[in-house]
């Protein structure tokens, strides 16, 4: 049985943490293949117990999946630790269930003092978390791979050049060595702790769909994040999108069977970069406090928008989406009117997907689309006929505006608030 790709559509928080832990619960397998712990999934537990990973991956809370960490994620040891440290605390057992690839890459302090003296994370609203630097050290072939960083002596050659070699421009040479001492003693806490997660990630999970078994790819961020497809500068520095999934776990392109497509029914982007439908105000304030809209990695508050079809369409035709998930409905209710931007007017032209230039959207004039709304509670509904009517005439729009039909709709926080409109796509999952 091929991988299925659960993939963010828009600038990421659509709540891909929820439907992977709701996919999770049957799966044999779940790999994240791409971004850092600048990501957060937000999952909530039985008695609304609230539990936010930012790099091991969601089906961990389940015990009979088998969770990996892709080659094409890069690592801070540290915060890996700490999150599994976490995770024991909450009771969850991860031992034999967690495998991490050697071909990843690791964050090591210098990228985060790199990151703060080039003042690049503030700029582009990044989380700082030294992911930029550690991808382009990738590129440039300076960086430090697991593997690497479980051989101590080739750490230390790695550690020596690139430190001195990135941080002399603006640091002493005390600071220096500072930074080098910092490393080489977390190395010895940190690496007997990585040794036995180390995984042939690319053959385990090529091993598991020969035999049938089930295997979640999860992505962090969104696709106007990826570094290609998304609203450069203001993007992360990998590619989220379904097509580099099987890339990020060392799987073939005919690994994938389906891409299920994760998208909030509002818009929401953290951090700096363009946002055509964002709404200011008293109705942004109303739909952050009521839809939880922090991130889970930095706290920061989301900048809210209405729901923008052209963007969602393109999204949908980058990653060859099969199905939609639809996320927080129930966090709509009460607004009247609902509004639909299903257009961008410019010079003249209706544009019906947005643009690779975002620029060209400056001085166009959105066209909405509006819906009366609602009010009910939706937190008990789980069919598709129990919804107000103009729910269903919103969740119509977006299966017709895209042309991709939606699988599942959540209600509410917890996975029983879903509504399933496509029960046989998810017959082997659910």
């Amino acid at each position: 049985m091929p991988a299925l790709v659960v993939v963010g559509l828009q600038w990421g928080d659509e709540g891909k943490g929820r439907i992977i832990h709701t996919f999770s619960r049957h799966a044999d397998a779940v790999a994240r293949y791409q971004g850092g712990n600048n990501a957060g999934h937000t999952l909530v537990l039985g008695n609304n117990e609230i539990l936010a990973l930012h790099l091991v991956p969601s089906g961990i809370v389940y015990p009979k999946v088998r969770c990996y960490i892709g080659n094409g994620v890069v690592v801070d040891p540290k915060a890996l630790y700490e999150e599994v440290e976490t995770l024991k605390k909450r009771g969850i057992k991860f031992t034999g269930r967690l495998g991490i690839s050697p071909l990843c890459h690791v964050i090591l302090p210098y990228h985060l003092q790199f990151e703060k003296y080039l003042g690049e994370g503030s700029r582009l609203g990044t989380t700082q978390r030294g992911i930029g630097p550690a991808y382009a050290d990738k590129i440039a072939r300076d960086g430090v791979r697991l593997m690497d960083y479980l051989d101590r002596d080739l750490l230390r050659e790695k550690v020596i050049r690139n430190t001195r070699t990135k941080l002399s421009a603006f640091a002493r040479p005390a600071e220096i060595r500072a930074v080098e001492n910092q490393i080489f003693q977390e190395h010895k806490r940190l690496a007997p702790f990585l040794k036995p997660l180390v995984s042939d990630v690319s053959l385990e999970l090529f091993t598991m769909l020969a035999k049938g078994k089930r295997v979640v790819l999860e992505s962090a961020q969104g696709t106007f994040l990826d570094v290609d497809f998304g609203t450069y500068p203001y993007v992360t520095s990998s590619n989220p999108i379904a097509s580099f999934a099987p890339c990020g776990v060392g799987l073939g392109p005919k690994s994938v069977d389906a891409v299920l497509g994760v998208a909030k029914l509002f818009t929401t982007r953290v951090g700096e970069g363009p946002f055509p439908s964002e709404i200011k105000g008293p109705l942004a304030n109303r739909i952050r406090e009521s839809g939880l809209e922090y991130g889970a990695t930095t706290g920061r508050p989301r900048r809210i928008g209405y729901l923008d079809l052209p963007l969602l369409k393109k999204a949908c035709r980058i990653n060859g989406v099969d199905r939609l998930a639809l996320t927080k409905l129930d966090t709509l209710a009460g607004v009247r009117p609902l509004r639909v931007c299903i257009g961008y007017k410019w010079r003249g032209r209706i544009l019906r997907e947005m643009p690779d230039d975002p620029r060209l959207l400056n001085g166009a004039q959105l066209i909405y689309k509006e819906f009366s709304g609602f009010s009910a509670d939706l937190g008990g509904i789980t069919r598709y006929a129990g919804l107000p009517a103009s729910a269903k005439k919103l969740i119509d729009e977006v299966m017709e505006f895209t042309g991709v039909p939606a699988a599942i709709v959540s209600v509410g926080r917890s996975t029983k608030n879903q509504v399933i409109l496509d029960p046989k796509f998810l017959k082997e999952w659910l």
